[in-house]
């Protein structure tokens, strides 16, 4: 009601502009004949009577009030007994002259001005609570100095009338497009082929990740995201497939002419055949460089056990103490059964060598001297038949 009021005062002191300003453009004795009572109607809230004064303070505390901008200019229709405010203002401009002059002519003038409503404006995201004179959604914007803009989105019809508590929503819409991209894993295929022994693989083509890139659409209200959409998936790169060969053939089995006699290796079946024709089951073979040692009568061995021919000294971080093993060199050199029972020196010389073989004198390991080794780590074969 004290916003109503307050209205309704500036308003009857914007008549008090006009009159005012019409007769400081006639004369002196115009003004003090102009004294009729001017009846100021605020859409249908209130009826109040004014009688226009020439009162220069009040003239300059109005202008000081409610400012130029708030004045626009009014008409009169000659054949009715009343002035019509045109959106809700009265001025004093180029036509205030003639609309007063054809006032005088009445017995009463009548201006009529339009009703005040309630609004809240939702700016891109600010709330204003603002009081603007009816009419539409438009005339209000035009009334607040709100010029929607290129991403503005008007949430009411324009065209729509305005009522009291009434939300005008205007949203700052943006839309973006955003690319991103994705590794497409490759597919290994596995091929068999049969230049490839049982066991035995090779890679043909290696794989190589595809890319996929994703593009979204995404809308932004006020700043704030509230939603994306996908726009297109495609893969833009694509990948090539690891292809895996195994071989298919039996592997066959290998000889060897020893001093003893022929020893077969089936690497396939992972068997080995000895001089007397007894096959064995080996876990792993072993290459590399052998060397011998010897020792006093009655020497005991790091695990305990007698020095002895088929004890022999090893890397245990290469060779587990106690594995029982059968040992040939390239050379055709059969050692024969052996148990790792031993460890020596060689471990921390860099000769790549990976057993000593004992022998009972000093001439039999000068005799073997250095020599390459296959060393067959069995499995289901007990200590004793190194001895």
């Amino acid at each position: 009601m004290n916003s109503q009021r307050k209205k309704h005062t500036l308003l009857k002191k914007a008549v008090s502009v006009a009159v005012t300003t019409a007769v400081c453009f006639g004369a002196a004795a115009t003004a003090a004949t102009f004294t009729q009572t001017v009846k100021v109607t605020d859409g249908k809230q209130s009826v109040e009577d004014y009688e226009p004064k020439l009162d220069t303070e009040e003239v300059s505390i109005i202008e000081e009030e409610v400012g130029q901008s708030m004045l626009s200019a009014f008409s009169v229709d000659s054949k009715d007994t009343s002035i019509e405010s045109e959106n809700s203002f009265i001025t004093a401009n180029t036509d205030t002259n003639t609309a007063l002059a054809a006032a005088r002519e009445v017995s009463e003038n009548e201006i009529r001005i339009a009703e005040w409503r309630s609004i809240v404006v939702k700016l891109r995201g600010k709330e204003l609570k603002k009081d603007v004179p009816a009419g539409t959604v438009s005339d209000a914007l035009a009334y607040l100095d709100i010029k929607l803009e290129k991403n503005d989105e008007l949430k009411v019809d324009k065209d729509e009338e305005l009522k009291d508590g009434m939300e005008i929503v205007i949203n700052d819409v943006v839309y973006k497009e955003v690319t991103t991209k994705e590794t497409v894993d490759y597919k290994t295929i596995n091929k068999d082929t049969s230049t490839l022994y049982v066991g035995e693989s090779s890679v043909d083509t290696y794989g190589v990740e595809g890319e996929r890139t994703i593009v979204k659409k995404e809308k932004y209200v006020n700043g704030e995201k509230v939603s994306e959409e996908e726009i297109s998936n495609k893969v833009t790169k694509k990948p090539v497939d690891e292809v895996i060969l195994n071989g298919t053939t039996e592997r066959p089995a290998i000889t060897m002419d020893t001093n003893y006699g022929t020893i077969e290796v089936d690497e396939g079946l992972n068997t080995i055949t000895d001089t007397n024709g007894n096959t064995l089951n080996y876990t792993d073979v072993i290459t590399g460089s052998s060397t011998a040692y010897t020792a006093e009568a009655g020497a005991i061995c790091s695990t305990g056990r007698l020095a002895r021919y088929g004890v022999v000294a090893v890397d245990p971080n290469m060779i587990p103490y106690g594995s029982i093993l059968y040992i040939v060199s390239d050379d055709g050199f059969v050692y024969g059964y052996a148990v790792a029972g031993d460890t020596g020196g060689f471990i921390y010389n860099g000769t790549n060598t990976i057993v000593d073989l004992y022998f009972p004198t000093l001439d039999e390991c000068v005799n073997y001297g250095r020599r390459g080794i296959n060393v067959y780590v069995l499995s289901g074969v007990s200590e004793d038949a190194t001895y």
